[in-house]
């Protein structure tokens, strides 16, 4: 498929979800804490999600007045409509697939009706995902985030508000920092990427464009801004087999 418009998230959240101004926004999954910084230097009061103790000490740190929990996503530590929105970053992937459903559940209960969850994901396609196949393919994880939310709005637990699509653009010093890059989402990845370096090295250099001397990745991301029903649950019949 070819290249989407580039776009930078941060930009695309404070539009959907303007005036972020005191506004109570949750990042589930929130890892280190860079998107909690970037809402709060807007306004927004933050709080954060994230099951790894090591990771909110960061984020505790790059956001001292952030409210962070250790827990997860199907199981959020906040009461019902505490929050303005809910935001899933590159993290409903993570949440085993029996449980992404019920945590979408979650987070439509902490915004409350009329509430906003935001979830975006990357796309099995573009450069840096094919860069990234050989450490770990995250097809059918990616996938199955994607099934999730299908499900989510048929059930009436969510409804769609509006769907963008666009690239993700970033620019390495060379191949190390792509591979400090990816082991960095994810530490376990990096005996993987030590066994393949040739091949992700040869692959790295052929799908990047080179460009005043850096080399360039695009990744294509699926923004999904879901609303919470203001009014009752349909009831969902299970399908009929003839």
């Amino acid at each position: 498929m070819g290249m989407r418009p580039p776009g930078d998230t941060v930009e695309i959240l404070e539009r959907l979800l303007s005036p972020l101004q005191g506004r109570r926004l949750l990042d589930i999954g929130c890892g280190k804490g860079q998107l909690l910084q970037a809402l709060a230097e807007r306004g927004a009061g933050v709080a954060g999600l994230d099951p790894d103790e090591a990771v909110l000490d960061a984020a505790k740190k790059l956001v001292p007045r952030a409210a962070l929990k250790q827990g997860h996503a199907q199981m959020l530590p906040w009461g019902d409509a505490s929050m303005h929105a809910a935001i899933f970053l590159n993290s409903l992937h993570h949440v085993p697939a029996a449980d992404m459903l019920l945590a979408l559940e979650e987070a439509a209960r902490v915004v409350g009706k009329g509430g906003s969850v935001v979830v975006v994901e990357s796309l099995s396609e573009g450069s840096f995902f094919d860069a990234l196949r050989l450490i770990e393919d995250e097809t059918e994880v990616r996938q199955a985030a994607q099934d999730a939310i299908t499900r989510a709005t048929r059930r009436g637990i969510v409804s769609e508000s509006r769907r963008i699509e666009y690239d993700r653009v970033e620019t390495f010093s060379d191949a190390a920092a792509f591979i400090a890059r990816a082991v960095a989402a994810d530490p376990s990845r990096e005996e993987r990427a030590q066994a393949a370096l040739g091949k992700l090295l040869a692959r790295f250099e052929a799908l990047s464009e080179h460009e005043n001397g850096g080399y360039i990745l695009h990744q294509p991301l699926r923004l999904h801004h879901l609303k919470v029903p203001v009014g009752p649950r349909p009831i969902v019949h299970p399908p009929m087999f003839g």
